[in-house]
Formats: structure tokens, C-alpha cells, sequence
């Protein structure tokens, strides 16, 4: 997208609503069969927020999205984004996530769409180590040979993964959802229960944003940052997750590359901090010697949602039902359409089988 905001996102105070709700007697607790959304309304305009809005409008439901940040002003537009089930949890459901997403990338990318290439990723280690608990879900992950290891790292495992540009990717979702009729609005929501005045179903994916609007202490942030260079010739996205002196990765999105990185719990500072990106760079040239030389283009930080247990479940509140979607931490981006799917499954799984719109 380019020329500034897209027109067909609308800013606006909450509007009032013609009455959802069925005539007679109100309901004392979220009954299904007394509802026939006119509209399904998702809170939080990230890739979370953006997957669930996609398959609810492709499936033929009039949604809206409610944001008070917009891409290229989120969470996700920061990420390096590279499949990969980063430090998330529960286990079990986590690995699903992960295969649908996988699945999911891999057939954009064989269509062509933008924002998505495939590239094969290199995963690190200085000393041997077991295959990953995910590497069930990875068809092609395979041990590296010595001569596939730079120099230092004893172990690895190497395997085709997406690299998702979300400097493409997400106006790339943001059409999509238009283009199947979703609206997204720019408007600050104090409450979910604004939401569920205007619908009686709501899909809550606003990560770190929960911690206020789901009351949930659990959430926190976990401070990201990343430096961005020309690439110097790189072509695979190189991983060292446990080094002694911090997390190094290289991500290749053709004519620059994404360094990183830092990960420090419960610390909310947005500014780049000089001593990191010079640790970042020289942790990832001793993955790849040329980047120790490649010219800056820019230093970012992101704070990534993060939650001890990835919450997708459903909440009944009054006469009406929230399908909460957030807390992936550094794995947003990888398993953004599992989740997706999962929370929309929770959600039209509660409505009455008449009110499902055809697919």
C-alpha cells in the first residue's frame, strides 16, 4: 500500500446500533441460539487480529476490525518474522498452531502473494542436542552435516521455513480482509464491552493490550531489538538461540537483512540502545563474517506479548461471548493462522447451526 492510509480505513467514535438483540425477554447468560450476528467484531489489527478477520470474512460473515494502532504501527510490522515455535507454550496445542501456519505460509508462498518467500533456516548449537520437541511437524528437518555448520557449533538442524516481510505481508492481509468485505476501523476501545455492544460476538487479539482489556496480570512484555542492514550476500536464516552472550539470528529478505537480537522479560523500553546493536552485530557476523562490515539501515524495538501459556479460548460475558486470541510472545508471526483457525472454530462453534453462513 503506499500513497499514505488506505481510504477504505475508517476512523470513528463508537456509533450507535440498531439492537441485536432478540425480542422479548433479555437472556441472563450468553445463549447461542438467540443470536444472528450482523456483524462479528475483532479487537487488535495485528497479524492475530488480521488471520481471524480473514477467515471469518472468506467464510462470508460481516466483520469489523477496532484498532487504535494500525499497520505499519503494530507489534507485528516490528517482527523479523521466520517460522519458527520460539519459546511458546502449551506444548501440545503449540505444535498444531505451528503445522496449520506452516501450511498456511507455504501455500502463499507457492502462490506468489506477497510478503512470503521460503528459505532454508539453520538452527544452531555449540554443543550436540536432541532433534526439538517440534521437529515432528517440520517434514524436512534434518541433522546438518559438519560442512553445513559455520565454524564454533558442533550440532544444527536445517530445514525450509518463511520468512514473512511484514513490510509487505500485512498490507497484504489488510487486502485480503477487504477485498472479502472486512472493515477496519482506527478507534481506542476502553472495554470489550464496547465491543459486545455492537456484537455479540467478539474476537479479542490485542496482545499486549489484554493485560488492560482481559484484566489478565499474566500478560507482559518482553523488550525485542533488532537491526536491520544491507545483506551482503546471505540467503539463509541463520539461528543461534543459545549463545553465552545472548540470542543471535539472521534473517535474508532480499536486499537487506534482519539482525537480531535481544529478549528481556518485563522491560517496556522502546528505545534502541547503542551497546545492543553492537552486540547483535557482532554475534550475528560470527554466524556469517560479512555482516560485521554491512552498513546499518535501521534500529528497531518491538515488545513482544508475551504470557506463560498462549491463551485461545472463549469467555461468556453477559449476552454475549469473547474469543480471546494473544500472549504468543516472539512467536506472533508462526503460529498466527493455527491460532486463527482455532479461534474461529471456538467462535461460530457457539452459534446455532442456522445462523452459520455458508463458506
Amino acid at each position: 500500500m503506499s500513497g499514505g492510509q488506505d481510504t477504505r480505513i475508517q476512523r470513528r467514535m463508537a456509533d450507535p446500533r440498531d439492537d441485536a438483540s432478540p425480542r422479548g425477554a433479555a437472556p441472563t447468560a450468553y445463549d447461542p441460539r438467540c443470536y444472528a450476528p450482523r456483524v462479528i467484531v475483532i479487537v487488535g489489527c495485528g497479524v492475530a487480529g488480521l488471520s481471524c478477520g480473514i477467515l471469518l470474512a472468506e467464510a462470508g460473515h460481516e466483520v469489523e476490525i477496532w484498532a487504535e494502532h494500525l499497520p505499519p504501527h503494530t507489534t507485528s510490522n516490528v517482527a523479523a518474522a521466520f517460522w519458527y515455535p520460539y519459546q511458546a507454550a502449551p506444548v501440545d496445542r503449540v505444535l498444531g498452531w505451528a503445522r496449520a501456519s506452516r501450511r498456511t505460509f507455504g501455500r502463499i508462498a507457492e502462490a506468489g502473494r506477497p510478503g512470503v518467500r521460503m528459505h532454508r533456516l539453520l538452527d544452531l548449537y555449540r554443543e550436540p542436542i536432541e532433534s526439538p520437541w517440534w521437529a515432528d511437524g517440520v517434514p524436512d528437518h534434518a541433522r546438518l552435516r559438519p560442512d553445513e555448520r559455520p565454524p564454533g557449533f558442533h550440532d544444527g538442524f536445517g530445514f525450509e521455513a518463511p520468512v514473512i516481510d511484514t513490510r509487505h505481508y500485512l498490507p497484504y492481509l489488510i487486502d485480503r480482509l477487504q477485498r472479502a468485505g472486512g472493515r477496519i476501523f482506527e478507534r481506542r476501545v476502553a472495554s470489550l464491552d464496547d465491543a459486545l455492544e455492537a456484537s455479540p460476538l467478539v474476537f479479542h487479539c490485542t496482545g499486549l493490550g489484554a493485560k488492560t482489556l482481559a484484566a489478565d496480570d499474566l500478560v507482559y512484555p518482553i523488550r525485542g531489538q533488532l537491526v536491520h542492514v544491507d545483506n551482503p550476500g546471505v540467503e539463509q536464516i541463520l539461528l543461534d538461540e543459545y549463545g553465552d552472550d545472548g540470542l543471535a539470528y539472521v534473517v535474508p529478505r532480499g536486499d537487506h537483512c534482519v539482525l537480531g537480537g535481544t529478549a528481556e522479560p518485563h522491560v517496556d523500553d522502546r528505545r534502541p540502545r547503542a551497546e545492543d546493536t553492537e552486540g547483535i552485530i557482532a554475534r550475528c557476523a560470527r554466524l556469517d563474517p560479512r555482516l560485521a562490515n554491512a552498513r546499518v539501515r535501521d534500529v528497531v524495538v518491538g515488545l513482544r506479548p508475551a504470557r506463560p501459556s498462549i491463551r485461545v479460548e472463549t469467555e461468556a460475558r453477559g449476552q454475549g461471548l469473547i474469543v480471546h486470541n494473544y500472549g504468543h510472545g516472539g512467536a506472533g508471526v508462526t503460529l498466527s493462522w493455527g491460532c486463527a483457525e482455532e479461534a474461529v472454530r471456538l467462535g461460530l462453534g457457539h452459534l446455532h447451526p442456522g445462523q452459520q453462513r455458508p463458506a
